[in-house]
């Protein structure tokens, strides 16, 4: 009612375009649907853009790392949420004692490492985490690596951590998901003195290819396996006795003296 001209105005502007707008929003219109791109479907049609999405850099295999169970509750399914326990005490391996005998592992070429961010990397059974630096003024400070399972409720995450630099030139990591705080150069804990990484020695050939100084496979995920165990005897921890998740072994009890496959 207060608009001048009332609803015939509105009329003419909306029906009869008198201000020629129709012109400008019909190109406009054009220009967004000209322009649309599926971005999922060149990721399925480009293997460099799949790779960015791989679960590990130097291979295309995958393992479940997600470490979550389900169990059946008032007829439905429910993740059976827990957290392992923290893993406490020195790091079970460091970079500046690595003996000669350790083989240098291919981790991939530069190009397959983001700028100033990590990536998972596949040895066996066990992961580590590389981070590429490239504005660091120090030349071991470029390259780093250390485990990708934070010692802080055993989560496989830091590869995705978030990376710092202090201003006197500390080089941190924030796990992603608990946001305890690690020294990337030399693993020690900074928010949890007590939780401690693993680093390990990393280089580039001429022909650009990252290589990570690592024990043999076998060898590592059994010292892993080991410290995990150790730091859930410690807690006397045990998992929630209703997950059903195949990776984790947990017994079941019998109902009516029949075993229940799950």
């Amino acid at each position: 009612e207060e608009l001048p001209g009332g609803i015939e105005y509105l009329r003419k502007v909306v029906i009869d375009d008198s201000l020629g707008l129709c012109a400008d929003f019909e190109a406009m219109m054009a220009s967004n649907v000209g322009n649309y791109k599926c971005e999922w479907k060149e990721v399925v049609y480009d293997e460099g853009l799949q790779k960015k999405f791989q679960q590990y850099v130097n291979t295309s295999e995958t393992q479940q790392t997600e470490q979550i169970e389900y169990i059946d509750m008032r007829k439905q399914r429910h993740p059976n949420t827990y957290d392992l326990p923290d893993i406490e005490g020195p790091m079970l391996y460091n970079k500046d004692a690595a003996p000669d005998s350790w083989p240098w592992v291919s981790a991939g070429q530069v190009a397959d490492f983001p700028h100033n961010g990590g990536v998972a990397v596949k040895h066996g059974k066990e992961e580590v985490a590389v981070f590429h630096l490239p504005g660091q003024a120090e030349e071991d400070g470029r390259w780093l690596c250390v485990q990708n399972l934070c010692p802080h409720k055993q989560v496989r995450a830091i590869s995705r951590g978030l990376v710092g630099v202090k201003p006197e030139g500390l080089i941190t990591l924030a796990d992603p998901v608990y946001k305890s705080i690690y020294d990337l150069r030399t693993g020690g804990g900074i928010s949890h003195a007590n939780l401690n990484l693993s680093t390990f020695q990393v280089k580039v050939d001429e022909q650009g290819q990252v290589l990570v100084k690592l024990p043999p496979a076998d060898q590592m995920a059994d010292s892993f396996a080991r410290q995990s165990r150790e730091a859930a005897d410690k807690k006397d921890f045990k998992p929630p006795p209703r997950g059903s998740h195949p990776d984790i072994q947990v017994p079941r009890a019998p109902k009516n003296g029949v075993n229940l496959e799950w």
